[in-house]
């Protein structure tokens, strides 16, 4: 498993010159040495050992997020580490502990120093690269799964991207909760091979409505036929548009993502005739 040594150079941080999205990313960046910073009371010093490269990090890099950090910023939002040095006050903590640090990004850098407060201490025998991703995808799934609507044992969630860090999140937690998941990908290379043939996967490149409903049809009379009332999208543009007219009357559409980058086409028939609902969430809120 990795360690968590002493650094013997002065800690590396990657930042952000540029958002711009014209130029290429190698341009926006630049890898920087700072001093290291002395720790007041109640802090840790923490040596990164893996950090996550998510969407929102891409976002983040084009100005696209929901926050805009003045240039120059150091990038990432999620990562874990290792107690490198505490703080006389910090007693619960000693170096070599592992954690998952919980602050507002600049993850892409050797060291952090945060508040004991800021950290989620972990078992140091299990995967850091799994616990970089602790953060973000399991949390939002959650979240999408308990908190966007009114869910029962039985009902189908709908989501495309399902070959995602998020989706794949969600396919692990549904059953827990008696959920099942008609998942959408864009490839038929994207469905995991033992999941080949199984009629809760869609192979769906364009965002076709019908090919969604039709999916959700074989996959109800594989399984059960319980309600669609929840969809989960991750790619915006005719996708969106395509998981609401699938949903039963009165279902909601969460907007978690933009991956394609493009507005989100929504029938006005969907919105006005059949109730369905669209609205947005950010972790982060």
């Amino acid at each position: 498993m990795p360690s968590v040594p002493a650094l013997p150079h002065l800690p590396r941080r990657v930042e952000v010159i540029d958002n711009d999205p014209a130029r290429p990313v190698g341009e926006r960046l630049r890898v920087r040495t700072a001093a290291r910073a002395p720790l007041a009371a109640g802090q840790v010093r923490v040596g990164m050992l893996a950090m996550a490269v998510n969407p929102a990090d891409l976002l983040l890099l084009d100005g696209r997020y929901g926050l805009r950090p003045p240039l120059p910023f150091v990038a990432g939002l999620e990562g874990g580490g290792g107690v490198l040095e505490t703080a006389p006050d910090v007693s619960d903590l000693a170096p070599g502990a592992r954690v998952l640090p919980l602050a507002a990004g600049g993850f892409w850098a050797d060291e952090r120093v945060l508040h004991r407060r800021a950290l989620v201490p972990l078992d140091a025998a299990t995967d850091a690269l799994q616990q970089a991703m602790l953060c973000a995808n399991p949390a939002t799934a959650w979240v999408l799964l308990r908190h966007m609507a009114a869910l029962q044992p039985g009902d189908w969630v709908l989501q495309n991207a399902a070959n995602s860090a998020g989706g794949q999140c969600v396919r692990q937690l549904a059953p827990a909760l008696g959920l099942r998941v008609l998942n959408i990908v864009r490839r038929a290379g994207a469905v995991p091979p033992e999941a080949a043939g199984d009629p809760a996967w869609v192979v769906d490149p364009a965002g076709d409505a019908d090919a969604l409903k039709s999916g959700l049809a074989r996959a109800r009379a594989a399984a059960a036929a319980g309600r669609a009332v929840l969809a989960l999208a991750a790619l915006g543009g005719q996708a969106t548009g395509a998981l609401a007219a699938a949903l039963d009357e009165g279902g909601a559409v969460v907007v978690y993502g933009l991956m394609r980058g493009a507005p989100r086409a929504q029938p006005a028939h969907d919105l006005v005739f059949r109730g369905v609902t669209v609205r947005g969430y950010w972790l982060a809120r």
